[in-house]
């Protein structure tokens, strides 16, 4: 079965490595990393993952645009296994992220997903701040990666005002929150969630049953929880051959190519 990794990081880090434990309560941690593109293959390939769709840690902790270039550069030669995703900021402030500007660059460069980190870069993910930007992202079907780590409640926001958006979040916390993921997954059909801390007791079952497998999208969330661990989850969950086929890499590589740039 191939293994397609929605949610992986790679290079150093200023601080320790920032785990969320709960909503709202953020624990620093030393954790175990690849500093490079190189380091984080070899990571994948002792675990037998094909692919990972990545991102730079510099595109958080750094600077959005040099982050992004950052990572251009790092998987240069090993784009073929790993996939890129920027990050994305408010063109009020950042012209350089006007649909005009930054949509064209992106498929120049194969980029087909995006992130963001609204706390981090100071700004609201909403109508106002991002509107245009918004309307596109929705409209050309491309997936917006979100973590919930200071909250659901701007998730919530977000999606009121734009449907249609592909949003998938990950880094979601090692509680279980059903509660606040269910909701999201029934209302919006465009919602989805990585695996990387997904440890509810028989929750790939209970989502496979209550919303279909389609649903879910593997991810490691490396560094921040092992590889090993988000595997055998999945290997070891109670589901059809079929749906831990859409789970591992099918749902992820559908969403991709239904990216219009």
């Amino acid at each position: 079965m191939r293994l397609f990794d929605c949610n992986a990081c790679f290079g150093n880090e200023m601080i320790n490595h920032e785990c969320v434990n709960h909503e709202n309560f953020i624990v620093l941690e030393k954790v175990e990393l690849a500093k490079t593109a190189k380091e984080l293959l070899e990571y994948m390939e002792a675990m037998e993952i094909a692919k990972s769709l990545v991102w730079h840690k510099a595109q958080y902790e750094l600077d959005a645009t040099a982050g992004n270039q950052k990572l251009l550069s790092e998987i240069k030669g090993f784009e073929e296994r790993l996939k890129p995703s920027w990050t994305i900021l408010p063109d009020i402030t950042d012209e350089q992220y006007s649909p005009e500007r930054l949509f064209p660059e992106m498929k120049k460069h194969g980029v087909k997903a995006l992130r963001a980190f609204p706390v981090q870069d100071r700004y609201l993910l909403n109508g106002v701040t991002m509107g245009e930007q918004l309307s596109y992202i929705s409209q050309q079907r491309i997936p917006l990666f979100l973590s919930p780590q200071s909250g659901f409640e701007f998730i919530y926001e977000v999606l009121k005002e734009f449907p249609d958006l592909t949003v998938i979040l990950v880094n979601i916390g090692w509680w279980p929150s059903a509660r606040l993921i269910y909701p999201l997954l029934s209302r919006y059909q465009n919602v989805y969630f990585e695996t990387g801390d997904f440890s509810m007791m028989h929750g790939y079952e209970e989502v496979c049953n209550k919303f279909g497998s389609e649903r879910l999208l593997f991810g490691t969330n490396f560094p921040t929880n092992t590889m090993a661990g988000s595997i055998y989850a999945l290997m070891k969950a109670r589901i059809t051959q079929e749906q831990r086929e859409h789970i591992a890499h099918e749902n992820l590589e559908r969403i991709l190519s239904e990216v219009r740039l």
